[in-house]
């Protein structure tokens, strides 16, 4: 909580002036390294895969303590911008950013705070329609290649709940991966096992739930190999919403 000191000064007419000066807060030495070793790496000024200097050279050339760099080194390590390596030559190496650190930073936030079922699909309402839109846009021949194996997998799997929810995954993935959008992809990929581990029970996908989404499936799929990315997106968004409600009754 800020805490605030008053002053009084007296003003002409002998009338008297308050003001409040806030109080001052300096950062920690391991913030300010760190921000600037996150920076640096963020922006590409340090090469993947280059080693850092060791804790002396860092303390030394930062002009801070050997504690505070080992702090800050911790951090970003957390963060997963660095990586430790071991032995003689071992040190802090750079590791940037890559899909797979949103997907392990938003996998372990979900877990965390044991996420409702409803936000999950509310979230997939949210990003597949504008995925199936790209991908009717911007598929190639080996992204409908994908699409269409997955969807025959689950016509395969009508009856095989377990391979059914896994081929209705894998289709709902391969179509995000043809919108060759990063960071819908990583979205995806993020929660697309924690919607299939709780969606795995039997009265959330009847049989004709099942019927319900292989017809509808195969309607996308259609859109999408016919390059037609309204149709794409507007058939996509009734599907996502109606599983959401489907969901809102039966959970």
């Amino acid at each position: 909580m800020v805490q605030k000191k008053d002053t009084a000064k007296t003003e002409r007419g002998g009338a008297q002036r308050r003001f409040s000066l806030d109080r001052i807060k300096i950062p920690k030495a391991a913030d300010v390294l760190a921000s600037h070793l996150r920076d640096e790496i963020v922006q590409g000024r340090i090469a993947n895969g280059e080693m850092l200097p060791n804790e002396r050279e860092l303390a030394d050339n930062s002009g801070l303590s050997r504690s505070s760099v080992r702090e800050a080194l911790r951090m970003l390590e957390i963060e997963g911008l660095l990586v430790t390596k071991q032995g003689r030559n071992g040190g802090s190496m750079v590791c940037q950013p890559s899909r797979d650190t949103i997907v392990k930073t938003v996998n372990l936030y979900i877990s965390s705070r044991k996420t409702r079922l409803s936000s999950l699909v509310e979230a997939r309402s949210a990003i597949e329609p504008s995925a199936a839109m790209l991908a009717a846009r911007y598929r190639t021949a080996e992204d409908v290649e994908a699409i269409s194996a997955h969807h025959q997998r689950l016509l395969d799997n009508l009856d095989d709940l377990d391979g059914f929810l896994r081929a209705n995954i894998d289709w709902h993935m391969a179509i995000v991966h043809a919108s060759h959008n990063d960071l819908l992809i990583a979205f995806m990929e993020s929660i697309a096992q924690s919607v299939y581990a709780v969606t795995n029970v039997e009265n959330l996908n009847p049989e004709g739930v099942r019927q319900k989404v292989a017809k509808v499936h195969g309607l996308i799929t259609d859109a999408i190999k016919a390059g037609d990315p309204a149709e794409a997106k507007r058939l996509m968004d009734r599907h996502v919403n109606a599983y959401a409600e489907h969901i809102g009754m039966t959970a």
